[in-house]
C-alpha cells in the first residue's frame, strides 16, 4: 500500500488520481479488518507457526534442517521467523513490493549460497497448510499473495 499510494501520489502530481488509480486504497480498506486479524494472530502465535512449520517439513523428510553433520535447526528457525514476520507485515500493509526487494531477494541469494533449496522448497511447501489451520479463511485469503510469492522466489 505505501508503494502504491507514493507511485499514485507521483503519477498524480499536478491533478486528481482517477478513479482506477484510487482503487487499490478502497481494496485495502476493505480487507483492513482481516489483515489486523491475521497479522495479530500470526504475532501471537509465532512459536506455535514455527513448532508447527518445522513438524510438517520433518514428515517429509527427517533431516531436512541438517547440513551434513550438522544439526541447523536453530538457524532455519531463525530465519524462518524473520520470513514470516517480514511476509506478515508486507500483508499487513499489502506491500509486496517490499517483500521481494528487502527479503526475499536477499533471502533467496543465501539459499542459492548455500544449496538450500530443498529445504526452502519443503518449508514453502507446508507453511500455507500451517497458515491455513491458524487463520480464517478471509484471513488466510490476505497472507496468501505474501506466501506465493515467498514459494516462487525461493523454491
Amino acid at each position: 500500500m505505501l508503494t502504491q499510494l507514493a507511485r499514485v501520489s507521483l503519477d498524480a502530481d499536478g491533478r486528481f488520481a482517477t478513479a482506477t488509480e484510487l482503487q487499490f486504497i478502497k481494496d485495502y480498506l476493505e480487507s483492513a479488518d482481516h489483515r489486523i486479524s491475521a497479522y495479530e494472530k500470526i504475532r501471537d502465535a509465532e512459536e506455535q507457526i514455527m513448532d508447527q512449520i518445522e513438524e510438517k517439513a520433518l514428515e517429509k523428510n527427517a533431516r531436512v534442517f541438517h547440513k551434513g553433520t550438522r544439526d541447523m535447526v536453530e538457524t532455519c528457525r531463525r530465519d524462518r521467523k524473520h520470513l514470516l514476520k517480514s511476509s506478515a507485515a508486507a500483508m499487513l500493509v499489502s506491500d509486496l513490493d517490499r517483500l521481494r526487494d528487502s527479503m526475499l531477494l536477499w533471502q533467496r541469494t543465501l539459499i542459492n549460497a548455500f544449496q538450500d533449496q530443498q529445504t526452502s522448497q519443503i518449508v514453502s511447501q507446508v507453511t500455507p497448510k500451517v497458515m491455513e489451520q491458524q487463520l480464517t479463511p478471509e484471513e488466510a485469503k490476505q497472507m496468501t499473495p505474501a506466501l506465493q510469492l515467498s514459494q516462487a522466489l525461493l523454491s
